[in-house]
Parts: C-alpha cells; structure tokens; sequence
C-alpha cells in the first residue's frame, strides 16, 4: 500500500506517465491516472468543526502544511487527471482546476 505512489508525478506535470510504482491504480481506460497508486485511492475528508458551549470556533486552515512538503514534495502545476472516474469511487471526486497538492 505505502509503496503504490509516484513522488515524481506528485512533483511535476511533466512526470504525469512515471506510474511504474502505482500498481495496481496507474490507469484507468488507457489514459494515465493522476494523482496515481493506492495512496491517492484512499482520499478521505478532513473536514471538521470546533465548539465550546455550543459556540462554533473558527479554525485558521492556512499554513498547516509542513513547509517541506509545500516546497518540494507536491508541485504546484499538478492537478488531478483521470482520477477515480470509474464505476467503482473510492474516496470522492477531485476538482480538476484545484492542484493536487491541496488533497495530499
């Protein structure tokens, strides 16, 4: 499971085809799969709320990223193509006008 990921994918557009460690989630109907592997199949929603005494609280969802990841491990020009369009949906549907990297 750890392993089906494409790190190179995951960095820059132009490595969109490198999916030889996505097994068994690298295509989908001939067309590449992007993000690609297990690890992208297993999106999940993060979403959550905050309340003390029933009052809501605001939480600031800016800057929670590790800085490392946002510089070198996610590209900016990485948006999901052909992801999860079967069938068969594993976690949900990804925007493909919003990068990648703001799932991962």
């Amino acid at each position: 499971y750890v392993k089906s990921r494409s790190d190179e994918q995951l960095r820059n557009r132009k490595d969109e085809s490198s999916t030889s460690t996505c097994k068994p989630e690298e295509s989908a109907n001939n067309r590449t799969i992007v993000p690609c592997g297990l690890i992208a199949w297993s999106l999940f929603n993060d979403t959550y709320s905050f309340s003390v005494n029933k009052t809501k609280l605001t939480v600031n969802k800016r800057g929670i990223s590790w800085k490392s990841d946002r510089e070198h491990k996610f590209g900016k020009d990485v948006f999901p193509k052909n992801f999860q369009n079967s069938s068969i949906i594993g976690g949900a549907h990804l925007n493909e006008s919003i990068p990648v990297s703001t799932y991962m």
